[in-house]
């Protein structure tokens, strides 16, 4: 019973001297660490100026991809439909003007069919790599915004 009223005494008489102090102990360690703060925020300051630039490039590249998709797109559907033709005789997707390929043709056709699927799914897997890295820019934008 002694203890308890000792130590809310000593708190009593402690009270108004920690009031005195804290302002002056808090202005100590903002002195202290001011400097560090101010560094961390001007590397944070310039990784944001090297994520947006990055961001912009990689815009502009998304952007030259969506225009190359769409441009070859027709491209690829008139080629599906040929090798189709030439998969398939008597297929009605034949052109009328023509009656037979030769097999170099079909095989020209075929050839040049598989490049542009190498080349579509190239584009398909560069443009998910971008989307996974936007999403990511994204989550560490909100982080640290």
């Amino acid at each position: 019973m002694v203890v308890p009223r000792a130590k809310a005494l000593a708190g009593m008489a402690w009270r108004p001297v920690m009031a005195r102090l804290r302002p002056r102990i808090e202005q100590i360690a903002t002195d202290r660490l001011q400097p560090g703060i101010d560094r961390l925020n001007a590397e944070i300051a310039a990784l944001r100026q090297d994520v947006e630039r990055a961001t912009q490039e990689l815009d502009g590249h998304v952007k030259w991809l969506y225009d190359e998709q769409r441009r070859l797109a027709p491209h690829l559907a008139a080629l599906e439909a040929r090798v189709a033709a030439v998969e398939r005789p008597g297929s009605a997707a034949r052109p009328a003007e023509r009656l037979e390929y030769s097999p170099d043709e079909a095989d020209e056709v075929r050839a040049e069919h598989a490049r542009i699927r190498a080349r579509l799914a190239a584009i398909s897997k560069y443009e998910e790599r971008l989307a996974r890295l936007e999403e990511d820019f994204s989550a560490k934008r909100e982080v640290a915004g």
